[in-house]
């Protein structure tokens, strides 16, 4: 036997280019070393010609991999004991599948426990079986070997990776009583190790009456990849030899997923099908989801469904979705929880560097995303997830998913916020670019919008510090969590829109008004200018100076547009909230002089908590400079003016007017026009698109047309030489009403209608001769409908008596 050892068939397959090889030649080729292997195994002298076989072999076997038959072969070849530890890792590293694996060679390595095996071996084989679990081709012996496995927990060396198998093939009705006290005993004798607290977590999901000891979910009590090396030579073997795309790999790092009977390969997705198994020993009454057709069918049988074992299927059965939403017990989401948090720490916390493991992430949060856009609330596991997630993340990766997630965040108080979610994407704020900043703009407005659909005013207790009622702990709850009382969430939110208009200002100015920041920042105030409207009892909050001066300074018509809606709005909340306030002061006044007078009293000063809170002059007066600047620039042609009342010009300084000034004057511009809506670069050219459809409506020769911005000069002149013959004034009201006819100028037309006095009321009078035409229109309709009416039913004629009786 020894002497094959020195033949030199041992150096063959080193001769080869395995790029050269044929699949067939790489098997027979694997054979032969094997069976080379496995004569020299044990023999005198022959351990040299297994370190080279072993060795020869490796190659081949990376970029081919293994037969299911020659698994087996290997795995004989190793459990037979005959050779030492150092070559049975080399040969256990080898055992890298091509295809599936025989559900035997499991059986195998577990019916060689405790024997002539090492320990450190034994260790070894078992999380093999770990990191090929989903490529079994079948698991139904190795789950009746379930107590087999269970019997070996009291080894210590073993431990670690039987909770792991375990955690894998635990069903319900593999959680017994007897079971559970030994894992409780275990735990008292050995102490609190990771694995058996993840073990434990398992069976306190399907059962958690029976395991009352509070178990917290870790990254220590997650199950992690137990060799990521091989893992990802396993998966590259199955993308080159399936022939499949990344997103019909198996899973190799933490499923339980259950086979699929047409033995193929099951999806990325990791998520397990809803109908496949269920509940065993369940009531006999009850009735399986894959009976339920229709939602009535599932209202109806509610209260008696059987749900399958595995609930992670959620992820991608709808029934399953409504299910959650109508029954979302803690048992339910500890389990979904558990496998939810054992996928995601896998994939990013252990196995961030593979591309399919980044892949499978992706994968898993778009249908996370799915079922949140669905249920209206994270999951509170998917919270837990994000937080050390945000602190590490380059921005990049996932960003869409990561961004929806965000804006289903619960309310809490600013400071957690800030610590966990705002701080972490303030510093990457400032090293993306301008598309990142305004996403992530977006993703804040969806966050406050979600965050004012609760019911807030039904449920605050008013006064300095609103807090929840008790009522509203109970009834403002997300699905899964209910908001803390000791929370002022009014000042949550006023904080967060203050800490978004502080980046606003900052990204507009950084990117120079890129437009996808001006577009992130727009939307979010054109928010929280109407939230006074939603169930939120929050005072208006303005955004700041720089926010509105750059925009409205803008070269880009929409930034123009929208900020004067945005500010119209913040008026029209202005307005409703002054008498709001002034309402709710009088009848605390009334409410005092009646209890002093009842008392005896003469005073009726109002306590401090009793104050309603107002505006201070400086914001009030601050908006209104917003208000009289803009008007000034639009339409009064007075722009960089301080003269006027609340005018502050932008707050530019005198030298930077000069400045202008000058510019002006050495380019021959009008300063007072030079940001109207008839001469800026943002209207220019609407304007000059205007004035020629007037002149191609009057058929005015092209040599007497208007070839420079209106003005009074301009149209005076070109009315003199047979041009267009109108004044200034009524060219800027026809204009005007061109530009309310069009779509997306209504922000520019009701600022401007709603803040200058003569539009304000040439409004009312259009909207009365409107009502007027509209009354005619409905009386000529009548009196036409009557007069049919007559003509189609001519009038009786009088008969006598006589005719009338016959």
């Amino acid at each position: 036997m020894a002497g094959d050892g020195a033949s030199p068939d041992s150096d063959d397959m080193q001769t080869v280019l395995v790029r050269d090889m044929s699949v067939e030649e790489a098997d027979e080729t694997i054979v032969n070393t094997l069976e080379r292997i496995e004569r020299n195994a044990g023999v005198k002298g022959g351990k040299p010609v297994v370190l080279r076989s072993t060795t020869s072999l490796d190659p081949v076997i990376r970029h081919f991999g293994l037969a299911p038959e020659q698994i087996t072969q290997t795995l004989d070849i190793i459990i037979s004991a005959k050779l030492d530890d150092t070559t049975s890792r080399k040969m256990i590293k080898l055992l890298l599948p091509r295809q599936s694996v025989p559900e035997l060679c499991a059986v195998h390595i577990l019916g060689a426990l405790g024997k002539n095996l090492s320990f450190a071996i034994q260790a070894t084989l078992l999380k093999w079986i770990i990191l090929v679990y989903d490529l079994f081709d079948s698991r139904t012996k190795l789950q009746q070997l379930y107590g087999v496995v269970f019997h070996y927990l009291p080894y210590e060396t073993l431990r670690p990776s039987l909770c792991h198998l375990l955690y894998y093939l635990t069903r319900r009705e593999d959680v017994r009583p007897f079971r559970i006290r030994k894992l409780l005993d275990l735990q008292i004798t050995v102490g609190k190790e990771p694995a058996l607290a993840g073990l434990l977590h398992v069976y306190k999901s399907y059962f958690p009456d029976l395991i009352l000891a509070p178990l917290t979910l870790t990254t220590q009590t997650i199950f992690k990849c137990p060799d990521q090396t091989t893992a990802e030579a396993i998966e590259a073997l199955q993308t080159r030899w399936s022939h499949r795309s990344a997103d019909q790999l198996f899973g190799l790092n933490g499923s339980k997923d259950p086979i699929s009977r047409s033995g193929k390969r099951q999806k990325l997705s990791h998520v397990p099908d809803a109908f496949s198994i269920y509940r065993k020993g369940a009531d006999d009454k009850a009735l399986p989801l894959s009976q339920i057709t229709s939602l009535d069918s599932l209202v109806k049988h509610i209260d008696t469904l059987a749900l399958p074992d595995q609930l992670s299927s959620v992820l991608t059965n709808r029934l399953l979705q409504h299910v959650l939403c109508l029954q979302p017990s803690h048992s339910i989401v500890d389990r979904i929880s558990y496998w939810l948090g054992q996928e995601l720490m896998d994939l990013w916390y252990w196995s961030a560097t593979s591309d399919v493991s980044r892949a499978r992430l992706a994968n898993i949060l778009s249908k996370v995303v799915q079922v949140t856009k669905m249920i209206k609330d994270l999951l509170p596991v998917i919270e837990n997830f994000l937080v050390p997630f945000i602190r590490v993340w380059n921005g990049v990766d996932h960003q869409k998913e990561v961004f929806t997630l965000l804006t289903f965040l619960r309310p809490r108080s600013f400071e957690d916020l800030h610590t966990q979610f705002l701080k972490p994407l303030q510093r990457l704020f400032y090293l993306m670019g301008p598309v990142w900043k305004g996403q992530l703009i977006l993703c804040y407005t969806r966050l406050a919008q979600n965050w004012a659909q609760f019911k807030w005013k039904d449920y605050l207790e008013l006064g300095k510090s609103p807090r929840l009622s008790k009522q509203g702990s109970e009834d403002l709850r997300r699905l899964f969590s209910k908001l803390s009382p000791n929370v002022d969430y009014m000042l949550s939110i006023r904080a967060f829109i203050k800490h978004v208009d502080s980046i606003s200002g900052v990204a507009l100015e950084v990117e120079r008004d890129h437009i996808a920041v001006q577009h992130g920042v727009l939307s979010f105030f054109d928010f929280t200018s109407n939230l006074t409207k939603t169930n939120a009892p929050i005072s208006v909050i303005i955004p700041g100076a720089s926010i509105v001066y750059r925009c409205f300074l803008s070269d880009s018509a929409m930034a123009v547009i929208r900020i004067c809606g945005i500010v119209y709005q913040f008026k029209q909340a202005y307005q409703a909230f002054e008498e709001e306030q002034q309402l709710q002061y009088e009848l605390l006044v009334q409410s005092q002089i009646a209890a002093s007078q009842d008392n005896g009293e003469t005073s009726t000063k109002l306590s401090e908590d009793e104050v309603v809170p107002g505006y201070t002059r400086e914001l009030v007066a601050q908006f209104n400079s917003y208000v009289m600047d803009m008007c000034n620039f639009l339409y009064r042609n007075r722009a960089f003016n301080k003269v006027d009342k609340n005018a502050r010009s932008f707050q530019l300084d005198q030298e930077t007017l000069a400045h202008i000034k000058q510019v002006c004057a050495d380019n021959n511009l009008s300063v007072p026009t030079m940001l109207s809506f008839t001469h800026s670069v943002a209207f220019s050219g609407f304007s000059a698109r205007f004035v020629k459809s007037l002149e191609e409506q009057q058929n005015i020769p092209v040599e007497k047309r208007l070839d420079a911005p209106a003005s009074i000069k301009a149209l005076k002149e070109m009315s003199s030489k047979g041009g267009l013959n109108m004044k200034f004034d009524e060219y800027r009201l026809r204009y005007l009403d061109h530009l309310e006819e069009k779509k997306g100028f209504e922000g520019m037309v009701d600022f401007l209608t709603d803040t200058i006095n003569n539009l304000l009321h040439r409004r009312f009078e259009k909207q009365e001769r409107l009502r007027e035409l509209e009354e005619q229109q409905k009386q000529e309709q009548r009196q036409r409908q009557e007069s049919e009416a007559n003509a189609a039913d001519p009038p009786l004629q009088n008969l006598s008596l006589e005719q009338s009786l016959v």
